[in-house]
């Protein structure tokens, strides 16, 4: 098997793609050497097939906190959305591998029960095939065949190169049954523990990390921690928290216009001089002077500090866009905000001061919700609301929860709060299932936002049941001057067609100027995550594609550790 896997093709940097990762059909094959130094921080994700071949000696996988051990030759095979990393051994020499990431579009009519049977590989209990010689060498030939293909790059190459690499996933589909894969080799689970430590490490990083704690929060002695750490992670605890730390900073210190003292508060450090310490040690040039660098240098400075995003595509990894600093104004109008709820219950001023760290344009503030001791838009003082308009927010929409018995007053005094602090529209959403008496008040309230130049929008999946998709266009039909709050993922989730495309097509075509925001949000499993990296990954573009209008692009549901990530990803996708 030495000989046979030593006979495939290979160039260490050569790359075979088709389109790009967001497209309904994609490839990408990369002929790559990593090392230990590469290892990832944490498992990632994403929207599309991956298979791994590592060519040397052996190598792991982190698969959903399950760790594989593979050797020379294996095929392992990770469907989409499931969390993963490699885990390259500790030694001097490089680990070659190949790694193809695809997205093989929609079956051709009439061979879906075959394309089924390509399909099994990725869902199977076992995702690791390891084939006798005799059966590996055809899937050798296949990958030569695509390397001999993309390097001869004859007119038609792509349909080529899709041709072959189908032949490459049908073989393997029928060598499939000739597995010789009985048994997963087990490694130590302390192992596994201190990648989820990594984990942790990385999903708290801004909050204070000591020994300790973690070791407390895992239920092991510092002592093991700190010794197990160093021997698996190739670094000792306290400077791979730097290490993160450090990592979230030169993304905010490229990427984005906030001030070095906002900097150190959102990754982490505990004061400025730890913070400038721990920078040059890593980077060895202060904080101002990197700003001051050129953007290649930065990156490549970056990349430095986190090489294992050389092993990630565009879409597995945040995006970087070139310019993220807060803007007067955008493209089309558009603006980007965020809900004041994600960001926890806070007073006006702190509200103020976390949305000039993020950079954002404008806020969905619903004060009930996000400040405390207010009960309601009914109970809260005039001298309150002052205080709140002294300081200036770009507030797009006022949210206003309400339930059946208090709808009308409530909605009411909103529409009254909305007038007093400059906010063009009321969103109204339902902490009950009563959108239908939502709708028989309306045309009473209405009147009076007209008067007072406010648009009432609401979010229509905060109040329907399982048919929430025909009574959202009834009352569209039914309610001209209502405007929408328009929620992609929710329509998404309870379109019975599963067009995603061409149901926003529809959307925008007959909704037009009645969409008032964009609610972005994304999940998998039902649980939130960061944005184009759940069920919404293909579906974003799209709509950004087909968004005409000046209208703010809000993320609503935010988990904290996603913001600024999120933040990232809408300025790159829709503007």
């Amino acid at each position: 098997m030495l000989d046979l896997m030593d006979s495939l093709y290979f160039e260490d940097g050569f790359r075979i793609r088709l389109n790009r990762d967001k497209d309904p059909v994609f490839l990408l094959i990369d002929y790559g050497s990593r090392s230990y130094d590469v290892n990832m921080g944490s498992q990632h994700f994403h929207d599309f097939y991956e298979i791994f071949i590592p060519l040397d000696e052996v190598a792991g996988h982190l698969v959903d906190g399950r760790y594989i051990s593979l050797s020379k030759g294996d095929i392992l095979f990770l469907g989409p959305q499931l969390l993963h990393m490699s885990i390259y051994p500790k030694k001097k020499e490089s680990q070659r591998r190949i790694i193809i990431n695809f997205r093989p579009g929609q079956p051709v009519p009439g061979l879906d029960y075959q394309f089924s049977k390509i399909e099994a590989l990725f869902s199977e209990g076992n995702p690791v095939l390891r084939l006798p010689p005799s059966a590996l060498s055809s899937i050798v030939s296949r990958l030569n065949d695509l390397f001999s293909a993309a390097k001869a790059m004859k007119s038609g190459w792509q349909i080529e190169i899709y041709s072959l690499f189908m032949l490459f996933l049908l073989e393997t589909a029928r060598l499939a049954r000739r597995n010789e894969y009985e048994k997963e080799e087990r490694v130590e689970s302390s192992d596994v523990k201190m990648y989820k430590i990594t984990e942790y490490v990385k999903e708290n990083y801004t909050s204070p990390l000591t020994l300790q704690g973690v070791a407390s929060a895992f239920a092991i002695s510092p002592y093991y921690l700190s010794h197990q750490f160093s021997r698996i992670v190739g670094m000792p605890f306290i400077s791979y928290v730097q290490r993160v730390r450090i990592r979230s900073a030169l993304q905010m210190l490229s990427y984005t216009g906030a001030r070095i003292h906002d900097v150190i508060l959102a990754c982490g450090f505990s004061s400025s001089s730890q913070f400038n310490r721990t920078f040059y040690s890593f980077c060895r040039v202060s904080p101002t002077e990197f700003r001051k660098m050129a953007a290649a240098d930065r990156e490549r400075l970056i990349d430095s500090i986190y090489p294992e995003r050389k092993e990630l595509v565009p879409s597995a990894f945040p995006p970087r866009p070139k310019v993220i600093q807060r803007r007067q104004g955008s493209r089309e109008g558009m603006s980007i905000g965020i809900t004041a709820e994600a960001l926890g219950p806070l007073d006006p001023d702190t509200l103020k001061e976390r949305l000039g760290l993020l950079g954002v344009d404008t806020v969905y503030l619903d004060i009930p919700r996000s400040m405390p001791l207010c009960i309601g838009y009914r109970t809260i003082s005039e001298r309150r609301l002052a205080g709140i308009r002294s300081l200036g927010l770009d507030i797009s929409i006022l949210g206003v929860s309400v339930t059946e018995e208090d709808m009308e007053e409530e909605c009411r005094a909103a529409i009254a709060a909305a007038s007093f602090l400059s906010a063009p529209v009321v969103g109204v959403s339902f902490s009950t299932s009563c959108l239908d008496s939502f709708l028989g008040i309306f045309p009473s309230i209405m009147p009076e936002a007209s008067r007072n130049g406010i648009r009432i929008a609401i979010d229509p999946f905060s109040g329907c049941g399982d048919d929430r998709i025909q009574k959202v266009w009834q009352m569209i039909n039914s309610l001209p001057d209502l405007s929408i709050l328009l929620d992609p993922a929710g329509f998404a989730a309870a379109d019975e067609r599963r067009n995603t495309f061409s149901i926003f097509e529809d959307i925008f075509s007959s909704l037009g100027s009645r969409i008032a925001a964009l609610l972005l949000n994304d999940s998998i499993d039902g649980h939130s995550t960061a944005l184009g990296k759940g069920i919404m990954a293909r579906t974003y573009p799209h709509i950004a594609s087909l968004v005409r209008e000046g209208i703010p692009l809000i993320r609503s549901s935010a988990e904290p550790s996603f913001i600024m990530e999120d933040l990232m990803y809408i300025r790159r996708t829709f503007l």
